[in-house]
């Protein structure tokens, strides 16, 4: 006999209904996680917090009327953020760190092998002076883990320097000048924004500086970097999850399980350093 196709519920608490879409990674995510629960014969329905006259209660009433007891966390907007629902009525999970409280079972990339891959790559194709420069909000939503990568390859390896640069709105202008104090011959970040200030200094990039990212995307594949394939983030959120309703597993788990996908290095143009054929 066939089953009954199951709904799980995917909850975004992000200002508008589709503002995470913009993102590219989160939008990878949702992606991965729907195909997955398709695949295992769930659907996958997004349902948004904030929605006017929404609130955590009414939510859970919502989802558990519905006969709804898997909840995937999507990331949040905020970081160190706390959520309320009913946690006791549903199996849960989430993606990534930025949600604090409580403490869920959660999938996340693997940052800190990431920005050690990365790290090995750009010292394979030649470059000494490596600068890592991070929104300092985006490294707390990874939970540092990239700068604890770094400080680790500081200590063992400090014949080639790593340099560390978090910045904010009000430092972002300062990108290029520790660029050039620091002779850093490529900076390694996770987005465009700091591309973006080195240009508008009248930097060329790659050719001043190169440019490697922690967060590879196929529409900048120009850029070279670490694909931390959202995609199968998004799938393994979904195993955790059918696991514990398999299971009969309800709540905020006594003992959280991460779980953590390998990204994969990708080469691309912003590196003028070519690998050294063998």
């Amino acid at each position: 006999a066939g089953s009954e196709i199951t709904t799980l519920a995917y909850i975004t608490n992000f200002e508008t209904s589709d503002g995470w879409m913009m993102n590219p990674f989160y939008e990878s995510l949702f992606q991965g996680a729907l195909a997955q629960a398709w695949r295992n014969g769930y659907k996958l329905e997004h349902f948004w917090l904030k929605e006017p006259g929404m609130t955590g209660e009414r939510l859970s009433r919502i989802l558990y009327n519905r006969g709804i007891v898997g909840l995937c966390i999507a990331p949040t907007p905020a970081v160190n953020s706390r959520m309320r629902l009913d946690w006791d009525r549903f199996s849960c999970a989430t993606i990534g760190y930025s949600l604090l409280r409580p403490v869920l079972h959660r999938t996340s990339p693997h940052h800190f092998h990431a920005i050690l891959t990365a790290t090995r790559k750009l010292w394979r194709l030649g470059y000494t002076r490596i600068g890592l420069c991070l929104y300092e909000s985006t490294s707390a939503r990874v939970d540092n883990l990239w700068l604890a990568g770094a400080l680790l390859i500081q200590k063992l390896h400090p014949q080639t320097p790593l340099e560390v640069f978090l910045f904010n709105d009000h430092t972002l202008k300062d990108i290029a000048t520790w660029v050039a104090d620091r002779k850093i011959e490529v900076v390694l970040s996770d987005n465009q924004t700091s591309l973006h200030a080195l240009q508008r200094q009248g930097m060329q990039v790659p050719g001043d500086v190169n440019y490697a990212t922690l967060n590879w995307i196929r529409s900048e594949s120009e850029i070279a970097g670490i694909n931390q394939c959202p995609d199968s983030i998004g799938a393994a959120v979904i195993d955790l999850l059918i696991a514990q309703i398999q299971r009969g597993e309800r709540g905020i788990p006594d003992m959280p399980i991460t779980s953590m996908v390998e990204g994969i290095w990708i080469n691309g143009p912003s590196l003028r350093k070519r690998p050294q054929s063998s």
